[in-house]
């Protein structure tokens, strides 16, 4: 995978873990964001939340990070059976 298309990617996911930080009344929202709430959680038990604006970027940051990774991921096993599909089919 290209270097572009991962930062392409975690801008965009970024982007929408900002709008489903701010839209937090809703179930798909709290899925997007979901990843960064639990780490925020883990922070605040071990004394080391963030407040005020660190709070935001560690839920947007993570958030975005997990789902870029999980996205790619993906892609790249999607990649792989299609090559495996096509080698045992030539």
């Amino acid at each position: 995978m290209a270097p572009r298309l991962a930062l392409t990617l975690l801008a965009l996911t970024g982007i929408a873990a900002a709008v489903a930080l701010t839209h937090m009344n809703n179930i798909p929202a709290y899925i997007v964001i979901a990843p960064g709430y639990l780490v925020q959680a883990w922070l605040f038990e071990t004394h080391h939340a963030l407040g005020g604006f660190g709070y935001q970027a560690t839920m947007v940051g993570v958030s975005a990070l997990v789902w870029t990774l999980i996205i790619l991921s993906m892609a790249a096993a999607i990649r792989f059976l299609v090559r495996l599909i096509r080698r045992r089919g030539a």
